[in-house]
């Protein structure tokens, strides 16, 4: 990511690394997600790209502390558990299936399994750390910059806090607008915490730009969730030869 074009006087630095904090807003949205402990819902995916259109529909259980059960009911019938130590994902007609320990994953599917379903705290938890600057407000929505590695990233909240929208910049100069979430259609999920139902995405890509509308419905929050769920061995069938790397199920 190209440096920010900061004036040389010492006083704009100054004020600059003033305003900034961290992590506040998406601290505290984090710590009003993390007071879902479980949740039980069915997702319905819609995408839209220059192959055409998909729809995906997938149920889900999931529980504080790496637990999740989600399966795949359309097009790909697809079973993703994980019990708090291990992981397993097997794909209907595949040679193999995938398995390895929790704490072995790569850093987007730890990311999957303590992201609570329906949020977007896949987002919020690599920002989590940096610094926060306030932005100008637009058309009375709220704004927070963060500067990433590489990417400059707006949140977008409404006069309740609630985060309505993400924006996925290549520069703080906003110069190429690389992705953009928004939410809406919200419950109040338990006391305080606002779940959106409808998340909509467009990613800019020059490869293979698209467009998705995600639809979260039955959405169930602190109810009791059947430990039998997470024991993989009731649900995949015991032919299926588990590996711990993608490539060893698809060689080239």
């Amino acid at each position: 990511m190209k440096a920010p074009k900061l004036l040389s006087s010492g006083l704009i630095v100054a004020c600059c690394v003033s305003s900034a904090l961290a992590g506040g807003e998406v601290d505290r949205l984090l710590k009003e997600y993390g007071q879902i402990e479980t949740v039980s819902c069915q997702v319905r995916r819609t995408k839209e790209g220059e192959i055409g259109k998909m729809k995906f529909l997938s149920r889900v259980y999931w529980t504080h502390g790496n637990q999740i059960h989600s399966e795949g009911i359309s097009p790909l019938k697809r079973r993703t558990i994980a019990d708090g130590k291990r992981l397993w994902q097997y794909a209907e007609g595949d040679p193999k299936g995938f398995s390895r320990p929790v704490e072995d994953l790569s850093e987007q599917m730890k990311i999957s399994l303590e992201m609570v379903p329906g949020t977007a705290m896949d987002h919020l938890l690599q920002l989590k750390g940096l610094d926060e600057e306030p932005l100008p407000a637009e058309d009375g929505v709220r704004q927070v910059g963060i500067r990433t590695e590489k990417q400059y990233v707006i949140l977008r909240l409404d006069e309740t806090g609630r985060l309505i929208g993400i924006r996925f910049y290549d520069n703080p100069e906003k110069e190429h607008l690389l992705s953009e979430y928004a939410y809406s259609d919200f419950i109040e999920a338990v006391p305080g915490v606002w779940i959106p139902l409808t998340h909509e995405v467009s990613v800019n890509s020059e490869t293979s730009p698209f467009k998705e509308t995600v639809k979260v419905d039955s959405f169930t929050a602190n109810k009791p969730v059947a430990e039998s769920l997470f024991i993989a061995s009731s649900f995949f069938d015991k032919g299926i030869d588990f590996v711990d790397d993608f490539a060893k199920i698809y060689p080239e």
